[in-house]
């Protein structure tokens, strides 16, 4: 949403989606157009009927932002400062007070994590064992072996955190990849399925931090479709949400806004 404080002769815009309302919002605010006009052309958008009078092959969500700017014109403004809203499943109060970390620096805390979980010393020892052996899953190899891999990642849209499946993403609330790619590898190892255990010993959390954007109107294609779908009273696809990758740098505490249990 609009940040009321100036930098220089301009208002910081952020970009914020935290609801369909926020989210609306910082549409509006990028170019200086009423909610209300924007709502009514969300409404009146009928894509399949838009779809079928195109000639040239586009996207869906491409057609709706050219439809938007036909609207309303090009941004008057540009999103300095992005929410993004990062899933997981911690233990209960966790405070990230080192930031967000990407998995390289987070690996020994997760373990310590899951072997505080269980209760029975046979299974701690056995996790401490697998540790120290190495974990015979491919994905857990992937994800430690490389930067690129080692996160931290978030959402654009904390919606969508509510709605895997027909996005076709991992259901991070329900259980952390990393840590189900270890649970996977005890039990390939051991026989045991601890999935549950462990899953039930945190508790889904999402956490929201804002950082500066070069080019942040990049990312208003999706939260217009997202808008569109909230509109439509519609399930969400993929195309109403985009990813953050930060490769390996850690969100630092500063960048954090809200750290919500659900």
């Amino acid at each position: 949403m609009l940040n009321t404080s100036l930098t220089g002769e301009a208002a910081l815009t952020v970009l914020d989606c935290e609801s369909f309302e926020s989210s609306l919002k910082s549409i509006c605010d990028l170019y200086e157009v009423n909610v209300a006009h924007v709502t009514e052309f969300l409404q009146a958008v009928d894509l399949d009927k838009e779809y079928e009078k195109r000639t040239a092959s586009v996207s869906s969500s491409d057609l709706l932002s050219d439809l938007f700017q036909s609207r309303f014109g090009l941004p008057t403004r540009a999103f300095q400062q992005v929410c993004w809203f990062h899933l997981t499943r911690v233990p209960l109060g966790t405070n990230f007070s080192e930031g967000i970390l990407p998995l390289h620096l987070a690996l020994e805390k997760i373990w310590q994590t899951i072997v505080s979980i269980v209760p029975d010393t046979r299974t701690k020892e056995n996790l401490r064992t697998l540790q120290t052996m190495g974990v015979p899953d491919n994905l857990y190899a992937l994800k430690t072996q490389s930067l690129i891999h080692s996160g931290p990642h978030a959402m654009l849209v904390r919606e969508s955190a509510f709605h895997a499946k027909s996005m076709g993403n991992h259901d991070y609330l329900a259980f952390p990849e990393i840590i189900e790619d270890i649970c996977n590898g005890y039990e390939k190892v051991f026989g045991e399925h601890i999935h549950e255990e462990v899953s039930t010993g945190l508790k889904p959390c999402i956490v929201k931090f804002e950082v500066a954007e070069e080019d942040g109107n990049q990312l208003i294609t999706p939260v217009l479709f997202y808008c569109w779908y909230e509109v439509h009273n519609q399930e969400l696809s993929l195309a109403a949400n985009t990813c953050y990758v930060s490769e390996g740098i850690t969100i630092p505490k500063g960048a954090i806004r809200k750290i919500e249990f659900l």
